[in-house]
């Protein structure tokens, strides 16, 4: 049988709300890597955050890669190695925190080690509740930011439409103060309704499938993604075969070529693994 390739997002549909990994999910992932297959976790949350959830959860005895920053970053946990980086410039990022400024969002960035922010906040201090990292503030923000950084996020704990706005400014390339900047270089996407990823259009999950598996010597065909939100789209449809959680967004339903029967509290992906486990 030839090798597959499992890629999770991690929050709504590998973890449960309480961000574990329920029982017989975690028997089915023992079986899947036991045949040989591999694995994948596949989250807009940065490296430093997903490696946290690997070794807290015990995933790193089945050897996983880990796609952080929704597909901005590349890396194999067994070799501790990056794979692929891809960043903001340094230009862009200045041009997007004055487009989140003029709306009054919330924006922050990361480096390797923490999370980059002009203030510690109500933002930050809800994102911070699942995504436990070390706050760095930068009182000039973005001055500070050294290297371009993989993504950069922003919050709207109102929900109001001003992520909406902020999406358009971003994808049409308004946001640029008199360079040829947006589309070409840039993409922003919702993970849920209060979440706004922004990352280098060359990025995406659905990107980092076809360059894990091209890395991988994996054609389509092996390739699995399960997901639940707008920015799973990409890896769903990028995929052989592409999973949307029954808890998840109905928007991404129609590209799935599966949709769970249960939710991420109740085993969801277990049978889908061990369905796919022997299947060519």
């Amino acid at each position: 049988m030839k090798t597959k390739i499992f890629f999770f997002d991690l929050d709504g549909t590998l973890l449960n709300s309480n961000k574990q990994i329920t029982p017989d999910t975690y028997a089915a992932l023992c079986e899947w890597h036991d045949a040989g297959n591999l694995i994948a976790i596949n989250s807009g949350r940065p490296l430093i955050s997903i490696l946290k959830v690997i070794d807290e959860l015990k995933l790193s005895a089945f050897m996983p890669y880990a796609v952080a920053f929704n597909g901005a970053l590349i890396y194999s946990v067994k070799d501790k190695k990056t794979i692929i980086k891809k960043g903001i410039s340094l230009n862009d990022v200045a041009d997007i925190y004055s487009a989140a400024r003029s709306l009054s969002l919330h924006c922050h960035s990361y480096n390797d080690n923490a999370i980059l922010t002009p203030a510690v906040n109500d933002e930050i201090r809800y994102y911070t509740r699942v995504v436990k990292l070390p706050v760095d503030v930068l009182e000039r923000f973005p001055e500070g930011i050294n290297d371009p950084p993989c993504k950069m996020l922003c919050i709207d704990l109102t929900e109001s439409d001003k992520l909406d706005k902020m999406t358009d400014l971003i994808n049409s390339g308004e946001f640029s103060t008199g360079r040829a900047a947006g589309p070409a270089r840039l993409y922003a996407m919702r993970s849920n309704s209060r979440y706004l990823e922004i990352i280098p259009s060359d990025a995406g999950k659905g990107t980092a499938v076809r360059e894990l598996a091209a890395y991988l010597g994996i054609d389509e065909g092996g390739t699995l993604a399960a997901g639940d939100e707008e920015n799973d789209l990409s890896m769903i449809e990028a995929a052989g075969c592409g999973v949307a959680m029954c808890n998840g967004n109905k928007d991404i339903f129609a590209s799935a070529d599966i949709i769970t029967v249960k939710n991420n509290d109740h085993d969801g992906l277990a049978p889908i693994i061990r369905q796919h486990i022997h299947k060519i």
